[in-house]
């Protein structure tokens, strides 16, 4: 590395990190923005710091912030969810890996929060969902309006669509597929237990 042109090398990293100014090049290399306009100033760069400045110049670096920057990494959960009769639910929470999907932030219109992703069972919702789909799912526990939704639905868990009358109080849970069963609620006498446990944002056929 040529030191006697730092201001170069500086130029060199905020291109490659699309920075706009030294502040965050400080910010990136984590120094003081003093510290680094000395740096500039002497044309130097003490032996102890010149490790950062090699490792935001490095491509296995460069590669990390790209990710990190266009994707989300969204657990994945080990129980599937079915589109037809359903599985056994003890809690979303015990079915945590560890293991991540990762999706580019273009395939979100808004920044999701508190999202998990899960593996669709059976053939009821073809073909908006296909058996072994992903879908990608908020964790919600009210209903939010008509749209697919991750239920427990009488101890069983599923993938529905939910529409609601709001005058009568009708909840149609719909199997897409006509081959199998919908139903339908109604919320202010219903003793089924349904339970919304999060709302779709995205699938993956």
């Amino acid at each position: 590395m040529d030191y006697k042109n730092i201001r170069e090398i500086f130029d060199k990293i905020i291109e490659i990190h699309n920075l706009e100014k030294d502040e965050e090049l400080a910010e990136l290399l984590q120094v003081n923005f003093n510290t680094l306009k000395s740096w500039l100033q002497r044309k130097h760069i003490p032996y102890k710091d010149r490790e950062k400045v090699y490792n935001a110049l490095s491509i296995n670096q460069i590669n990390t912030n790209q990710k990190e920057t266009n994707f989300y990494s969204i657990p994945k959960l080990n129980i599937s969810a079915s589109a037809g009769g359903g599985n056994e639910l003890i809690g979303l929470e015990e079915y945590e890996t560890g293991e991540m999907l990762e999706l580019s932030k273009a395939f979100f219109k808004t920044i999701p929060k508190n999202v998990k992703a899960i593996r669709v069972d059976d053939y009821s919702m073809i073909p908006m969902l296909l058996p072994d789909s992903w879908v990608i799912f908020e964790e919600v526990h009210e209903y939010q309006g008509d749209g697919l939704y991750i239920l427990n639905f009488d101890n069983q868990l599923m993938v529905k669509l939910l529409q609601l009358d709001p005058i009568s109080k009708i909840l149609d849970i719909i199997s897409v597929n006509k081959d199998y069963k919908s139903y339908s609620i109604d919320l202010k006498d219903s003793q089924i237990e349904l339970i919304i446990q999060g709302k779709v944002l995205r699938s993956i056929i």
